[in-house]
């Protein structure tokens, strides 16, 4: 991901680019990952903040499966519900599972921020080479500024923050968008294992 991001200097509107974890050919995102909860939350939470447009193929937000090997109809399931008669209805959170309303839920999070967000829309993207499988990267505009990390290793990080000081300078906090939870100092970031941490920075 950090060395095709790099190439952006190719394009002439690299925020015109479109995004996508998957698509109506491709085998659905949750299974091409090995049905892993932490591993989803990291790969939407990259689709929603990355610069360019980003691409959800229907049902992505509950986890809905699907390979390629199997046949393109397994792909191209109908999403459970809408319709008298069907036995559930996902379209409902009482027809969710407890796993698929909290991707559901996380998902929604990040769209309705991004939504709200300009620097997540036409910002500036910079980002720094992954270390010991955490990327980080910032985007931002005049107006706010939304920190990334993504941990991809299986073991939860501190992750000493000086690397990124000249994108940390003046402010005194962060927000997680997704838990409203603040944190202050900016020295040191603990990340769980397998998972994203989305920050606007607060001064």
């Amino acid at each position: 991901v950090y060395y095709t991001l790099a190439q952006d200097h190719f394009y002439q509107h690299p925020n015109n680019n479109v995004v996508m974890l998957d698509n109506h050919d491709m085998t659905r995102f949750f299974t091409h990952i090995g049905s892993d909860p932490g591993k989803y939350k990291t790969g939407v939470a990259f689709l929603l903040t990355t610069r360019g447009i980003p691409q959800m193929y229907y049902g992505t937000e509950i986890l809905m499966e699907g390979s390629k090997d199997v046949s393109d109809g397994d792909l191209r399931r109908d999403f459970p519900g809408g319709w008298p008669g069907d036995p559930v209805d996902k379209f409902v959170a009482e027809g969710r599972t407890e796993r698929e309303e909290a991707a559901f839920q996380f998902t929604r999070s990040l769209i309705r921020y991004r939504n709200q967000t300009p620097a997540l829309q036409t910002g500036r993207l910079v980002h720094f080479i992954p270390e010991d499988g955490v990327y980080v990267y910032f985007r931002y505009d005049d107006a706010s500024t939304v920190m990334v990390v993504l941990n991809t290793s299986d073991k939860a990080v501190s992750l000493p923050l000086s690397r990124f000081s000249e994108h940390l300078e003046g402010f005194r906090g962060a927000r997680n968008v997704v838990s409203g939870a603040e944190l202050s100092g900016l020295k040191t970031l603990s990340v769980p294992a397998n998972a994203p941490l989305v920050l606007e920075l607060l001064r």
